[in-house]
């Protein structure tokens, strides 16, 4: 199936003559999803296949979507057959305008691969399509881009935060989903899907009038880099007070994606820039953590006032600072079944290698014992390894201090992992952006804090 794409994603050419259109992945193949079920808020809405039938759906009622084979089909049977895809319509002229506007969609997969994920409802306003894909539901939401940002802003954060937070929040996510240099998901029905590999998407249940009103002021805008193309603007929860650099995280440099200290000018953390193998234990446990003037610090952003501001699927945590301990046991699990080790017996050290400025691991080695007696020693490299192969769900930040307790006869007994920052690092810290905003910072201030030589522009009304 190929996507549908009103607009390239780069084409050297920034202005548009008008809002795009964007198709979302909401449930996706891997999901394994056979069926779904969903409702309409008013009459009004239609149901239409590939080959132009329609039919009214009924208020109240509670539809299925089946897959079979390679087609979909609905109960009750308002369309009749079984078809190669199903697309549901609101009235004409028809807007979302508040939280709860759209079509109800029951049990999504939310955080697909991280510790949090979860199935929740949705609402989910314009058009969704069904199709069927290797026997399982495939759902997409065909949707003006202004909207899904507003649904974007309110499932990254929360319709709670300040409104110059969500309009930076909003163009970054907008120069994201336009800078993209590849599809992330080539060869399907849409071009973005609706979780945190590309951005996180949960319709209109967490708008607010806040959000809404931040999508207005800063429609259209992006940021552009000096070579004129949208800029690649990525983001991530918390940098834990220095930033990553983007080749650092994905082995390319990006546009505007550099290492950056967030903090206030003249800031005691700005001994702490780049981090370093020897300046790092300071760096994550110091004494001076506990006052930090760093935006993303819970002295600017306290911790218990922190769950207003976070998406509805975001946990409470220390976001800041953070530390987890692991067994013996859970290394061996976590590096097997995630880490891909099959032939691990027993982990003997785990040794620390090449760090970025933000002090994030960008290369680690695992000496082990295997299960035949002889000795290895894997090195995983990218941050993103590094935090699956250290948790059976995902360690929050590569940004790691490793104190081991070895046994007398020299076996590995556990690891203390201290860790600073949740997420890659790089572009926009999301804590302290809102922290930014909380001081008082406009949109324009944070974005060009955050994003190195970028402009903003409009490119369309």
């Amino acid at each position: 199936m190929a996507s549908k794409a009103p607009f390239p994603i780069v084409n050297g050419q920034y202005k548009m003559k008008a809002e795009p259109i964007v198709r979302i992945g909401i449930v996706l193949a891997q999901d394994a999803k056979r069926e779904m079920q969903f409702s309409v808020p008013s009459d009004g809405y239609r149901v239409g296949t590939e080959n132009g039938g329609d039919a009214p759906l009924e208020k109240g009622t509670v539809y299925t979507v089946r897959a079979l084979g390679d087609g979909v089909a609905l109960s009750p049977d308002a369309i009749g057959g079984v078809h190669a895809s199903l697309r549901v319509a609101p009235p004409a002229g028809s807007r979302p305008t508040k939280a709860g506007d759209g079509i109800h969609v029951r049990k999504i997969v939310a955080g697909r691969g991280f510790h949090w994920q979860k199935l929740i409802d949705q609402t989910l306003s314009d058009v969704l399509e069904f199709f069927s894909q290797d026997d399982a539901i495939v759902m997409v939401n065909e949707i003006p881009i202004e909207n899904y940002l507003t649904g974007v802003i309110t499932g990254e954060m929360s319709g709670e935060c300040p409104i110059e937070f969500m309009k930076a929040q909003a163009i970054a996510a907008r120069s994201w989903l336009l800078g993209q240099p590849v599809a992330p998901h080539p060869g399907q029905p849409y071009l973005w899907c609706n979780d945190d590999c590309c951005q996180r998407y949960q319709g209109t249940e967490g708008w607010s009038q806040r959000a809404v009103d931040a999508i207005a002021q800063c429609r259209g805008e992006v940021l552009i880099t000096e070579s004129n193309k949208y800029c690649d603007a990525r983001y991530s929860k918390s940098t834990g007070t220095v930033s990553e650099d983007a080749e650092n995280v994905w082995a390319v440099p990006i546009e505007g994606l550099v290492a950056r200290l967030d903090a206030p000018k003249g800031s005691h953390a700005e001994k702490f820039f780049p981090v370093t193998e020897e300046n790092l234990r300071e760096y994550i446990l110091g004494d001076w953590t506990k006052h930090s003037d760093a935006y993303c610090s819970p002295t600017v952003v306290p911790e218990e006032t922190i769950k207003k501001y976070l998406g509805r699927v975001d946990e409470t945590g220390q976001y800041f600072r953070w530390q987890k301990k692991l067994t013996q046991a859970d290394l061996r699990e976590s590096l097997t079944t995630r880490g891909g080790l099959t032939d691990l017996a027993s982990v003997n050290a785990l040794r620390p290698g090449a760090r970025g400025r933000s002090g994030r691991l960008r290369e680690l080695d695992v000496v082990y014992t295997t299960k035949d007696g002889g000795t290895k020693t894997h090195k995983f490299t990218s941050e993103y390894n590094i935090r699956a192969a250290l948790s059976t769900k995902f360690l929050f930040s590569s940004c790691i201090l490793i104190d081991s307790d070895v046994a007398p006869d020299g076996t590995l007994r556990h690891v203390t992992l201290n860790g600073a920052g949740w997420g890659h690092g790089a572009g926009l810290c999301q804590i302290g952006g809102l922290g930014r905003a909380l001081k008082g910072q406009r949109y324009d201030e944070i974005l060009l804090h955050y994003y190195s030589n970028v402009r903003l522009e409009r490119i369309y009304s």
